[in-house]
């Protein structure tokens, strides 16, 4: 295995693969119409199916390729940023379930597998952060990572 693609092998990128799957397969299982009656909500219903599947997916993606973005560079700063990334793409990809369940797509146990492997991702996840090395970083001119008193470089 070439070294650059170590992070494959960590308990977390595997458990990021687990929801990609996941996420695939309850999508690929997902009708392509809304189930519901009322000819009014059908077209909002079709939409919001659609929506959450792509949603999802992408989420489901994104979620392994900012964590091996993140391996690739060692600045703290661009390592927090995947990290809110992944954060946020777990926390939509779950509530894109709630569109396909307005939708009228109810896989109960499908998703509560979802929401369980993203709830043992988040302790994995909670180690791999506290692993970025704060001292390999650059000032943030957007403020978001700085440390109190860190001060600009002079160009």
């Amino acid at each position: 295995m070439d070294r650059g693609d170590n992070y494959r092998s960590s308990p977390l990128f595997k458990k990021a693969e687990e929801i990609r799957k996941l996420a695939t397969a309850i999508v690929e299982s997902a009708p392509d119409k809304a189930s519901g009656g009322n000819r009014e909500r059908q077209g909002f219903e079709d939409h919001m199916l659609e929506e959450s599947k792509k949603d999802i997916v992408a989420n489901a993606y994104l979620i392994g390729a900012k964590i091996a973005g993140a391996h690739g560079m060692n600045l703290y700063d661009l390592q927090m940023e995947n990290a809110c990334l992944i954060r946020r793409a777990c926390r939509e990809m779950l509530a894109a379930l709630r569109g396909l369940e307005i939708a009228g797509y109810h896989e109960d146990r499908y998703f509560d597998l979802l929401r369980e492997a993203v709830e043992e991702f988040r302790p994995l996840f909670v180690e791999w952060v506290a692993a970025f090395k704060d001292s390999d970083r650059l000032y943030d001119d957007w403020g978001l990572f700085n440390l109190p008193g860190d001060v600009p470089e002079n160009d």
